[in-house]
């Protein structure tokens, strides 16, 4: 797998960090799509994972420059952060590899143009201030709000994400360092808030998968 994890938080919060097996391969089923396997890994303390197969369709292959981690991690991963947004990846603590689509679902042949999330400023600001809490609770000393890959995956240009850091930290709940933030105290104070969205995002995760199987279920 990639040498570097890549940690990232998903639109309704829950931090996760992938490990992916670059390039892009052909399947070897005969269907008509790319492939690639890694692993999404829950950092909120639990450590259950999923492992997964990304299939990218032969149209978005053609969108891409390359199948290498340089043109194509971006779209893996918000890819994969998707699923988890629409409740169709199962975090265990083993198991079966799960399809991720990388398809027309999240490209669209008309404009030319990947849409994984579009939220409205005030969800932008929501995610934004989860996005550097979850860093700096995981010991990590800055966030990256310039990283192309949030701008793909929350269809923003990066001077937008720079507009909407810019107030919060204005509003005290980020400091900005060039294109990267630090959580305040104020933010770090949010840690109950921010982790029960976490959890509450991973349970209904829980109940959908355990519908599906008939079953009742108790978040670990």
């Amino acid at each position: 797998m990639s040498d570097t994890k890549r940690t990232y938080v998903t639109f309704y919060g829950i931090p996760v960090s992938f490990t992916l097996e670059f390039p892009f391969h052909q399947s070897t089923s005969g269907a008509d799509y790319y492939v690639l396997h890694g692993r999404v890994t829950l950092e909120e303390g639990s450590g259950l994972h999923a492992d997964i197969a990304v299939h990218m369709s032969q149209t978005v292959r053609e969108a891409l420059p390359g199948v290498d981690a340089k043109h194509a991690q971006a779209h893996a991963i918000n890819a994969i952060r998707k699923s988890i947004d629409t409740q169709n990846i199962e975090f265990l603590k083993s198991g079966k590899r799960q399809p991720i689509p990388l398809s027309s679902r999240q490209f669209s042949i008309t404009t030319q143009q990947f849409i994984f999330q579009n939220p409205s400023d005030e969800e932008l600001a929501e995610y934004l201030k989860r996005s550097v809490y979850w860093p700096t609770k995981l010991g990590a000393p800055k966030a990256w709000i310039a990283d192309p890959c949030e701008g793909l995956y929350l269809a923003r240009e990066i001077s937008q994400l720079f507009k909407a850091a810019n107030t919060l930290a204005d509003a005290g709940w980020m400091k900005l360092d060039g294109e990267y933030a630090t959580a305040t105290s104020t933010l770090m104070a949010q840690a109950e808030s921010v982790e029960a969205d976490a959890k509450k995002a991973l349970a209904q995760i829980d109940a959908k998968h355990a519908y599906e199987r008939g079953e009742a279920v108790i978040r670990r």
